[in-house]
């Protein structure tokens, strides 16, 4: 039956949202078979049909380039949702021509509704592939109206920024109706807002819109940096991100049923499901994540984190050759906020380290007490005690006037479990149990994919399950010392013996009868 445009139907509404967004920049991410491509096929001619500045002659004249890495990728997929909603012989055609690893121009014109009036639509659609040629050159190329990029992840980075200079060329100014500029001269001055641009009240300009759709790709993708990322978000990108494909309100149900993510759930690789099933960005290849159960989504939060007033800070830190001090708040819920983050380079001595703490604490906790603060058990060993030395944790602590405890162990796994259990079940049904403030870019970097298993580790050749040393592993470790500290030794064992199971419900007891007691050595 093909997709008629008069009568499309948005997969959900994140896609909705898509559709009607004007940018700058947007892009739209979710599992596989989720209705990114016909949205994003859909999202011109829509476009043009409602919002586009009509022509002093009654014509809208819009032109989209569709970029993608290769010509067959672009057949293979993008074109082909293409034909399906607009084919070669469709009745509004113009004209069709290309193919075969060649560029692609397709001319419709139609009629649409805008409120009561009939406009006419003069519509063109070009298709290019950037693969290895010189980017700037071929985009230099293109005089359009708008830019749609195809699996955008594949596509160089400095494409988004490029291509979006291409627009707002096509028609000429001077073939716009006057009141028609004015409309969207407006629109196009919030959107110049949005990237942190001004421009003139008198100035005409036409609005500028590139979009782009994508499976998730790895978090070291520049569209996770531009749209994601607190240090490297650029303003003007707009991520869409549709939900799983297994949520209760999956999108494009009626293109792909449950049973279909349920199967591929069943059949693929752990990264596939988080990609694809799961519509979450990827973790880094090389390794295994040590926390699995982190849910970008759910754990960090969309904003920068301030802490509760009437409750203490707690701090976690680790030693090392680049020293970490994670700052938190327990909240009387029980949750965990991880607030702040504080990462040295390589070769910070204790005294350095100190004043950066301090820095923090007095810029984002000035009338906060510190409840308690816990650290690396081995940096209170090795100094010279008889000549008067101090150890690397006991010069920041009289730095920062706190007393500094060693952690009760300094057991990886042990660690890693009292984190764990606040990455679990969430408290009430909806607040998640750990909350990490936007601003912590390392800690969620980590999580997200970085803290991870030494490639040995990974594909089980050892049994050690070490945790490879990077510019991520410092602050996880600062912040394990804070939560096996705030909860114990004891605590976090008990916990994770519960495996999950209810509070009421209790695990069949370890401990045996004394066979050997003694009523005489008590």
């Amino acid at each position: 039956m093909g997709i008629n445009l008069q009568h499309y139907r948005p997969p959900g509404p994140v896609g909705a949202g898509f559709l009607q967004s004007k940018g700058p920049i947007d892009i739209i991410m979710g599992p596989a078979g989720s209705g990114k491509t016909v949205a994003s096929v859909m999202k011109g001619p829509l476009l043009a049909a409602t919002y586009m500045p009509v022509c002093t002659d009654g014509w809208v004249r819009v032109k989209i380039a569709c970029i993608r890495n290769t010509y067959r990728d672009f057949e293979r997929t993008a074109l082909a949702s293409w034909k399906e909603a607009f084919p070669e012989d469709h009745p509004w055609t113009v004209s069709y021509s290309g193919g075969q690893d060649r560029p692609i121009k397709h001319h419709l014109r139609w009629q649409a509704l805008r409120g009561s009036q009939k406009v006419n639509i003069d519509f063109q659609l070009e298709t290019g592939a950037v693969g290895d040629a010189n980017v700037e050159q071929f985009i230099k190329g293109y005089e359009i109206s708008m830019g749609w990029m195809n699996e955008c992840d594949m596509l160089d980075e400095k494409v988004p920024g490029l291509f979006f200079q291409r627009t707002g060329r096509y028609p000429p100014v001077q073939q716009i109706a006057e009141s028609e500029l004015v409309r969207v001269s407006k629109d196009a001055r919030v959107q110049y807002a949005a990237m942190g641009l001004s421009v003139g009240e008198d100035e005409t300009i036409l609005p500028r819109m590139i979009w782009g759709d994508m499976n998730p790709p790895d978090v070291s993708n520049w569209t996770y940096r531009f749209c994601v990322k607190a240090s490297e978000k650029k303003p003007g990108f707009n991520l869409h991100q549709q939900p799983s494909g297994l949520s209760p309100v999956a999108e494009n149900r009626v293109g792909k049923p449950r049973s279909s993510y349920e199967l591929e759930a069943a059949t693929q690789t752990e990264d596939m499901v988080r990609r694809m099933v799961h519509g979450k960005f990827g973790y880094a290849r090389d390794g295994k994540p040590v926390y699995p159960e982190y849910d970008d989504t759910r754990h960090r939060s969309d904003q920068v984190l301030k802490p509760m007033r009437g409750l203490p800070i707690g701090l976690g830190l680790d030693a090392g050759g680049s020293p970490a001090c994670g700052i938190g708040q327990f909240m009387p819920n029980g949750q965990l906020r991880m607030l702040r983050e504080i990462c040295s380079d390589p070769g910070t001595g204790p005294s350095r380290f100190a004043e950066k703490i301090i820095e923090v604490l007095l810029s984002d906790f000035p009338g906060f007490p510190i409840a308690e603060a816990w650290a690396d058990p081995s940096a209170f060993y090795g100094a010279d005690r008889v000549a008067g030395e101090l150890a690397h944790m006991e010069i920041v602590a009289r730095a920062l006037n706190i007393s500094i405890l060693p952690a009760p162990s300094n057991e990886p796994a042990l660690r890693q479990e009292s984190v764990r259990w606040y990455l679990g079940a969430p408290i009430d049904g909806n607040t998640p149990r750990l909350l990490v403030s936007s601003c912590c870019e390392t800690t969620i970097g980590g999580f997200a994919a970085h803290y991870k298993l030494t490639k040995l580790a990974s594909k089980g050749a050892t049994d050690n399950l070490a945790v490879a040393k990077n510019e991520y592993s410092h602050i996880h470790d600062a912040w394990q010392y804070l939560c096996l500290g705030h909860r114990g030794r004891l605590g976090a064992i008990v916990d994770a013996s519960k495996m999950g199971r209810p509070a009421k419900v209790i695990a069949m007891s370890s401990h045996r009868a004394v066979a050997d007691f003694d009523v005489f050595k008590v």
